[in-house]
């Protein structure tokens, strides 16, 4: 904790929430910020090891003209993401049944629940095309793949859609295919 003047990092981002801050019009540059396809982060090649710093850059980050930024008070940087740049490694069935919800948790602690303005989709993955992973829709264009272990627990609570006959999952009433 800092000093009464100062906030700590993890104060900044309470603050911050889920909602991105509305910075004015900035400069735009690149950062030598690196995301890889299980959701590290690097700066120059090296891990980035202060996992606040990690959550800071992570609630600035966002989808810009195709290319993925942090959202800087004094600049637009843009990053390198191999992949999807979260990981969703948590899921919570809420309500099982009819009304079920399914709360996803990503590695930086931020939780979305799958529905229409956050959807499941399975997809090829943008660092190799030829494999198909299951990706949840977060915030700002984001997407956070679906963690192998996450994907296994989904398997089990799999049932068939009567109307398209797929495999997958229900949340908020709409039905997402796992295949």
């Amino acid at each position: 904790m800092g000093d009464s003047a100062t906030p700590s990092l993890d104060e900044v981002l309470a603050g911050i929430g889920q909602q991105r801050p509305q910075w004015p019009a900035r400069t735009r540059g690149k950062i030598a910020i690196s995301i890889d396809r299980d959701g590290r982060w690097f700066y120059r090649g090296s891990p980035i090891e202060r996992e606040s710093m990690v959550r800071l850059f992570a609630r600035l980050l966002r989808v810009d003209q195709g290319e993925h930024v942090i959202d800087a008070p004094e600049q637009i940087l843009v990053i390198a993401v191999a992949d999807a740049p979260f990981v969703a490694i948590d899921c919570e069935v809420l309500n099982p049944g009819a009304e079920q919800l399914l709360r996803f948790t990503t590695q930086q602690g931020e939780s979305w629940t799958v529905g229409a303005d956050h959807p499941l989709c399975w997809r090829a993955s943008r660092d190799c095309p030829d494999e198909h992973r299951l990706y949840l829709r977060t915030r700002d264009g984001l997407d956070a793949v679906v963690h192998r272990q996450v994907f296994y627990r989904l398997a089990e609570l799999a049932e068939v859609d009567q109307a398209s006959g797929l495999m997958g999952i229900r949340s908020q009433g709409r039905f997402y295919s796992l295949t």
